[in-house]
């Protein structure tokens, strides 16, 4: 496992000039715009730089030699779930200290500890959309899952529509459930939350253990 996780993190390394580009980017971000959007903007990148090891573990018969190592299937995809989870809990904190000295820069009322529990909500959230992109990854590859994604995202829009117009106002709109959540403790909010998102989390990995064993190299 941690062979793995290192191999994930020199690969991740090797695009230093990328993933500077994308820090000065979210820097000058961050001076212009709200500062949960460069912890959010920030973590989201690096979920995505996660998944993406997938795409390399899989060039040139990378995958089929992996699996020839002393390691299982299923600690790979654990890895690979795991490794998401540590990037993008690191792209988080990251981006909360910049927020921090940007608001000490700007002298801004606003403050890091004051909008905590929203930062929090974004890990989570976020991590569930690595939940998402695994599994695609796995069963389709680089190339076709983001067509499935886009596809998918489709789908649930014009469900949701096609529901909302069905039922009227029986299924809430977002407006509704945002003012229903603002009544609610935020520690009970975030805790909900988190614990939704751990639950989707765990039937993608169950998912993509699936998928990984019943493929072929």
């Amino acid at each position: 496992m941690l062979g793995l996780l290192e191999k994930d993190l020199r690969l991740t390394l090797t695009r230093k000039q990328t993933l500077l580009i994308f820090l000065v980017a979210a820097l000058v971000m961050g001076m212009t715009m709200d500062g949960s959007f460069l912890v959010g903007y920030l973590t989201m990148l690096a979920t995505i730089t996660a998944v993406s090891t997938i795409s390399y573990d899989e060039f040139d018969n990378g995958m089929a030699f992996l699996m020839t190592l002393p390691t299982s299937r299923k600690t790979y995809v654990l890895k690979q779930y795991l490794f998401s989870l540590l990037l993008a809990a690191a792209a988080w904190c990251v981006g909360l200290v910049l927020y921090g000295v940007m608001s000490a820069v700007r002298h801004s009322a606003a403050a890091p500890g004051d909008e905590l529990p929203m930062l929090l909500a974004i890990l989570p959230v976020l991590y569930l959309s690595a939940a998402v992109m695994i599994p695609l990854q796995l069963k389709f590859g680089s190339e076709k899952s983001r067509i499935v994604l886009f596809v998918l995202f489709g789908v649930a829009a014009i469900l949701f529509v096609g529901v909302r117009n069905s039922f009227g106002g029986a299924v809430p709109s977002p407006d509704g459930l945002i003012m229903a959540l603002s009544g609610l403790s935020p520690a009970v909010v975030l805790l909900s939350l988190t614990a939704v998102c751990a639950l989707l989390a765990l039937a993608s990995y169950l998912c993509s253990v699936r998928i990984m064993e019943k493929k072929e190299f």
